[in-house]
């Protein structure tokens, strides 16, 4: 790849262009050789300072260089093999660079008077059965369940830190109280302070929920706001566009963290659709009423699908069929 073409994947992951062909190419150049990772390393001295610097304190980049591979191997170790290994692996390698050039780059593009000005968002998204660790640049800590994901633009932080959610995550948010916390999901915004909290927020579910931990948040929405309280659980129902709040055991509901599979006076409709996310599967219903029926229970990662299955059927009788990826309730 020519120094042309590098630059180019490099303005494509600012501005949310790259494909995954782009991040491929770019990881693998980054892994090729140490000139290129000598080229890596001034960049990031680049951010750092906010200008180029042609005398390069190699100590301290090797020290940050030995830090992104400490960060990127625990998850990468956790991911499976092959084709969801490689998305993974160029997945943190692409997060990282967008991170390392974010300020960099739009200053190039501010200064260029024939440059249309461009915002540059950071994505991040999981797919089913995924889940994934991300480090913000306030110090921040998310996790990112599956078929969940978080955006945020090159002013996080400046002012106030903003993030987009949709599905679910834990977050663990470093206390700033002159730089607020913003979440926004939908028509819903949670402000926070140095707390650690769980969101659910899923498109196709109903409601959506916050369980706080501790620290402090506050609900906002048509400009009306509540503060929670550690401990309690908020929901918030899309339909009726009502909230209900209740003290709850926080540790039920942040399981998932570990891998388990919690649910409690569930119906099958909604179990179903935790499945799908976790297992990458898709449930058809040939039985209408079985999406009413409730259940209750606890699953461990490494529980299959047909366990699963074969336990719920001894609680609540019903017929189901296993065809590949899909699972038909009769």
């Amino acid at each position: 790849m020519t120094s042309k073409e590098v630059d180019i994947r490099i303005a494509r992951y600012m501005t949310g262009a790259a494909s995954e062909e782009d991040e491929a190419a770019l990881f693998t150049w980054l892994s090729e050789s140490e000139e290129n990772k000598r080229t890596f390393r001034a960049m990031k001295d680049a951010y750092d300072l906010g200008r180029f610097e042609t005398d390069m304190s190699e100590s301290r980049s090797d020290s940050e260089w030995q830090k992104l591979l400490h960060r990127i191997r625990p998850e990468v170790k956790q991911a499976v093999q092959g084709k969801r290994f490689l998305r993974m692996t160029m997945r943190y390698a692409a997060i990282f660079v967008l991170g390392l050039l974010c300020m960099k780059l739009a200053d190039i593009f501010r200064e260029s008077p024939d440059h249309d000005a461009t915002i540059a968002i950071t994505r991040i998204e999981t797919g089913k059965g995924e889940r994934t660790k991300i480090f913000l640049p306030d110090s921040s800590v998310i996790l990112l369940n599956s078929c969940s994901s978080i955006s945020y633009d090159q002013s996080f932080g400046e002012k106030t830190r903003n993030i987009e959610l949709t599905g679910e995550a834990f977050f663990e948010v470093y206390p700033a109280k002159s730089k607020p916390f913003l979440i926004s999901t939908g028509d819903l915004r949670f402000r926070v302070t140095g707390t650690s909290f769980n969101i659910c927020s899923y498109d196709n579910e109903n409601t959506v929920s916050l369980v706080l931990e501790k620290g402090g948040v506050t609900f906002e929405h048509d400009g009306l706001s509540a503060k929670i309280k550690p401990g309690e659980l908020v929901e918030f129902d899309k339909a009726t566009r009502q909230t209900t709040r209740k003290k709850v055991d926080t540790g039920f509901y942040t399981r998932w963290r570990s891998g388990e599979l919690v649910f409690e006076k569930m119906t099958f409709a909604e179990l179903t659709r935790k499945l799908e996310r976790n297992f990458n599967v898709t449930f058809v219903f040939r039985n209408e009423q079985m999406k009413n029926v409730t259940f209750g229970g606890t699953f461990r990662h490494y529980d299959s699908l047909a366990t699963i299955m074969k336990v719920i059927s001894t609680s609540t009788p019903f017929r189901y069929k296993i065809e590949k990826d899909t699972i038909y309730i009769n």
